[in-house]
């Protein structure tokens, strides 16, 4: 009976220590993007939090490990929303697949819009440490790409291409659409957003063969 009690008190403990780490995440996520990440303060962050500095500490060591973690947890929630594409649905399939995985990518990234200010607006070259977990962050997105791009040529659904180019662009064409939703500038739906993407990527990308038969999905057409 000791030893239960003594468990449940442990367990509540370690969900009050994660209930806390997680509201300091999220105090320092809406300060970054009110205020800036290279303007905000550790003091601004316990402030909107309502801790106090020695609390901070106990959770973080540096406002830069602050956001070190939130770029952390979006990758991994990237991560985890896109589905490995399964070949043996056809050329068809393929596609339906890749627009379910860019349309849940751009739902998470519109539900974290403080994020993708602080990732596409925030000014580089200030504090290198920030510019290279940035950098990491992007890398790795782009090697997510990449091996999906290598996969869809060993399927032979997407042309022989430089994989590494081919990244970059798709990466930097996904990036600016984002920019502007998060600058507040007027967009189409998402689902348009979706069709016009993955269609301007299938047209580079596909093989010819395979975007003469899966191009008119990407328009909505029957």
């Amino acid at each position: 009976m000791l030893s239960e009690c003594f468990f449940v008190f442990f367990r509540e403990v370690v969900l009050r220590r994660e209930q806390r780490r997680a509201h300091l995440l999220q105090c320092a996520l809406e300060v970054f993007a009110d205020q800036g990440y290279h303007q905000a303060s550790i003091s601004d962050i316990i402030k909107r939090a309502g801790v106090a500095r020695g609390t901070f500490y106990l959770y973080f060591d540096s406002k830069r490990s602050v956001f070190d973690q939130l770029l952390d947890d979006l990758f991994e929630l990237i991560n985890s929303t896109v589905r490995r594409i399964d070949p043996s649905r056809g050329p068809a399939g393929v596609v339906a697949q890749m627009e379910s995985n860019v349309d849940e990518v751009i739902e998470l990234m519109f539900s974290n819009r403080a994020m993708l200010r602080i990732l596409l607006a925030e000014a580089v070259g200030l504090d290198p440490g920030f510019d290279e977990k940035l950098s990491e962050f992007y890398r790795r997105l782009l090697l997510l790409i990449e091996q999906s791009l290598k996969l869809g040529t060993d399927m032979q659904v997407i042309r022989k291409v430089n994989t590494q180019v081919a990244s970059l662009c798709i990466l930097g064409s996904i990036k600016e659409v984002l920019y502007q939703v998060a600058m507040g500038q007027k967009m189409p739906k998402r689902e348009i957003l979706v069709k016009e993407i993955l269609g301007y990527n299938i047209r580079g990308l596909f093989a010819p063969e395979v975007a003469e038969k899966v191009e008119p999905m990407t328009r909505g057409e029957n």
